[in-house]
């Protein structure tokens, strides 16, 4: 009797594994998959599409955003590592305000060449592209650098005074 009752229990017991299996795997198909493309392939595969890019162009657009995106990518890394080694400084009880001004020019200067890149990267994109795909292609540039990172807080809106002492 006891042998019984416990081969009804597995017995149970895999019956109701088998069909939560089932209805997850059922469920987990009515799910969209999300996609794994990066902003910046999402914004590329825009200017592809509304700028009408020739094969050609998507070539050498491509060997430029390769290039660029390197570049841009290791001043990305050296501002983000001089930041960290700024908190760090600023943290201490007594911060050296030589380290700090040092770090802060360092940040500067990298911010300032990678505005730089930026631009000479437009200029290089600009090149490649007739009239009508350069407005477009700026309009969307535009839209980029007007709509997305702005910042918010309360000195960014003027609505504290960031030029007392």
């Amino acid at each position: 009797m006891k042998k019984k009752v416990v081969i009804y229990f597995f017995l149970i017991i895999t019956i109701i594994n088998l069909v939560s299996l089932g209805i997850i795997l059922y469920q987990r198909q009515k799910i969209p998959v999300p996609s794994f493309q990066t902003e910046e392939q999402n914004v590329f595969d825009r200017v592809k599409r509304e700028v009408k890019l020739t094969p050609e162009q998507i070539e050498q657009f491509q060997i430029l955003r390769t290039t660029f995106h390197t570049k841009l990518d290791s001043l990305s890394t050296q501002v983000e590592q001089d930041n960290k080694r700024l908190a760090t400084e600023i943290k201490k009880d007594n911060p050296d305000t030589v380290i700090i001004n040092r770090l802060i020019r360092d940040i500067s200067a990298m911010q300032t060449k990678s505005k730089y890149l930026v631009i000479h990267h437009f200029y290089s994109i600009k090149k490649i592209l007739t009239k009508e795909q350069q407005e477009k292609f700026f309009d969307i540039v535009l839209q980029r650098f007007t709509g997305k990172n702005k910042l918010t807080g309360p000195a960014c809106t003027g609505q504290i005074d960031t030029h007392t002492k």
